[in-house]
């Protein structure tokens, strides 16, 4: 990916688990609480700094309720549980707090990169002082904080192997990458498991697995809260082509209700350990037309990049909710 790429592909990263934290807390808007847990649950710099200070998404989680139960009972305030929101399948755009998007302008980039670490500074920095009481219950000076995150240095990504299996046809290729708190066996057996596919694939609504081990799938519609679904179009026969155990899982989309049941699109999902945690390496190709679809697709191919780079997003960030 481009520079600029894996800026907005980090951004977007952050944004959709911070919403994610916003949801499972039940709350109505994104604040300081929910950026601080996102930052330690990507990989970006920002993670990479809080994850070596001991900082892992749980403890966290558990330092962010602590410093709301603290302030409620000084305060002398009763408030029941709020029970967790479940996000919508189609997104769930919820708007900053003024002190979050305070903090986002201060540690906004001069330039693409995909650099959070300014993120996290003006987060330690925030005078409303939550953050540096979350620091506090997990046992870290704000001083030490921001020393680690200059002393921070970029390392050159490990190998992760190829992506996809060898095909001779003329595939147009997407990939997408992240990182994942999770180790690559928790991952692998999400990934692989027919009966958790929809808790991750954002496409599908239902997934039943057939006697000679494929999958049929039924998309999202309206039913789902989702646009409607042109007429054979609503399943896809998921058929898997390559699978290199604990690494690698590659399938064949193909359409069961057009004629022929031609392949729709490949989809590979690559795992690398990384850290504590796993980069998880997705991508999408899917076959160019001939004739004068050849020149539309052409005209549109940035268009086409675009939406499938999207889409591989959404399927990352279901794999990262799965396992966070």
């Amino acid at each position: 990916m481009s520079r600029l790429t894996d800026a907005v592909v980090l951004s977007q990263q952050i944004v959709v688990t911070a919403t994610e934290e916003a949801y499972r807390a039940g709350h109505a808007e994104l604040d300081v609480d929910h950026l601080l847990v996102a930052l330690a649950a990507v990989g970006g710099p920002a993670g990479q700094v809080l994850r070596s200070l001991g900082v892992t998404v749980d403890r966290a989680r558990a330092a962010v309720a602590q410093v709301h139960a603290d302030r409620l009972a000084r305060a002398g305030v009763a408030v029941p549980p709020v029970p967790p929101r479940d996000m919508p399948r189609t997104g769930g755009g919820l708007p900053w707090s003024p002190r979050a998007d305070r903090v986002l302008s201060a540690g906004r980039w001069e330039l693409p990169s995909a650099d959070d670490r300014p993120d996290l500074r003006a987060l330690v920095r925030e005078p409303g002082g939550f953050v540096a009481e979350a620091l506090a219950v997990l046992e870290l000076d704000p001083d030490r904080v921001l020393a680690a995150v200059d002393a921070w240095r970029a390392t050159a990504p490990g190998p992760s192997g190829a992506l996809v299996s060898p095909d001779p046809r003329p595939w147009r290729t997407v990939s997408r990458s992240g990182w994942v708190p999770a180790p690559a066996a928790e991952v692998w057996s999400l990934v692989t498991d027919p009966a958790r596919r929809t808790t991750w694939d954002p496409w599908y609504s239902t997934v039943d697995e057939q006697p000679d081990g494929t999958l049929l799938a039924t998309v999202v519609g309206p039913a789902d809260g989702a646009k409607r679904v042109p007429d054979g179009f609503e399943r896809q026969h998921v058929v898997p082509v390559a699978r290199e155990e604990g690494r690698l899982v590659e399938w064949e989309l193909r359409r069961p209700d057009r004629p022929g049941g031609a392949p729709v699109q490949r989809l590979a999902v690559a795992l690398t350990p990384s850290g504590d945690g796993t980069r998880v390496d997705l991508t999408v190709r899917w076959l160019g037309s001939g004739g004068w679809r050849a020149v539309v697709g052409t005209l549109l191919r940035p268009v086409a990049r675009f939406t499938w780079g999207q889409m591989l997003l959404a399927k990352h960030a279901g794999i990262a909710r799965a396992v966070r």
